[in-house]
């Protein structure tokens, strides 16, 4: 068999053999059946539904048409480098945190305003996790400040950024706004939190990474809305 089906076919398997290990069933199921079944539950299996199933079919006329001396279907350079790509993000996966901000910046409910706004000017960012101990309140935006500001600005109030974020944190348009994951989250995990929340009419902001995805554990990484192509460019090479 020439190079370059050897290397389709054991991409392919690789790609099967992996699938078959991802579903509890005991029933036998054929290969569409088991991209179906898994595209429920796993975000790559579901972008690649389409895809995964016509080089199925293009196996299927490489095994079983070919012919030693010559060959009625060989896979493109083409073809063979999309398989293996596949194969490597179900098989090998990049974790969400390596491409995570950290050390994570945070404050404190009481903290004044101006703490919170520094950070986000110095660090270049509009999502600010506030926790009290190891509690996580919320996660405070720019969008949230610049509610709550224009709700004050008229009320002679004095210096604003004295005020504590507790009181701009209850000008939050929707409390629901971030969710935690854990170490072991995929990129893929990432991408389909972003998708349930959109599913729900909701904007997920951030992504809290934790060790074991415990809102009491230690921060180890954020991901925000605005890192969504870096995301998709991880998961598209």
């Amino acid at each position: 068999m020439d190079d370059l089906s050897s290397r389709y076919l054991d991409a392919f398997n690789a790609i099967e053999k992996w699938l078959r290990t991802q579903v509890t069933s005991q029933e036998r199921m054929d290969f569409p059946q088991l991209v179906d079944t898994l595209s429920d539950s796993n975000y790559s299996v579901r972008r690649h539904n389409g895809v995964l199933k016509d080089l199925n079919r293009f196996r299927n006329y490489v095994v079983h048409q070919y012919r030693r001396v010559k060959p009625l279907a060989v896979p493109t350079p083409e073809a063979v480098e999309q398989i293996n790509a596949i194969r490597n993000e179900l098989l090998s996966p990049p974790l969400l945190v390596s491409l995570a901000a950290k050390p994570v910046e945070q404050c404190g409910p009481t903290d004044p305003l101006g703490v919170s706004v520094k950070k986000m000017h110095d660090g270049v960012f509009s999502q600010l996790p506030i926790y009290d101990g190891q509690k996580c309140l919320g996660l405070l935006t720019a969008e949230t400040i610049a509610r709550w500001l224009a709700n004050h600005l008229g009320d002679g109030m004095g210096l604003v950024e004295e005020k504590p974020i507790l009181e701009v944190m209850t000008h939050q348009e929707d409390h629901d706004n971030h969710t935690f994951l854990a170490r072991t989250a995929t990129v893929a995990d990432g991408l389909a939190a972003f998708d349930d929340f959109l599913c729900r009419g909701k904007r997920l902001e951030a992504i809290l990474i934790t060790q074991n995805g415990r809102s009491s554990d230690a921060l180890l990484g954020i991901v925000t809305i605005h890192d969504i192509p870096k995301l998709n460019q991880a998961i598209h090479r």
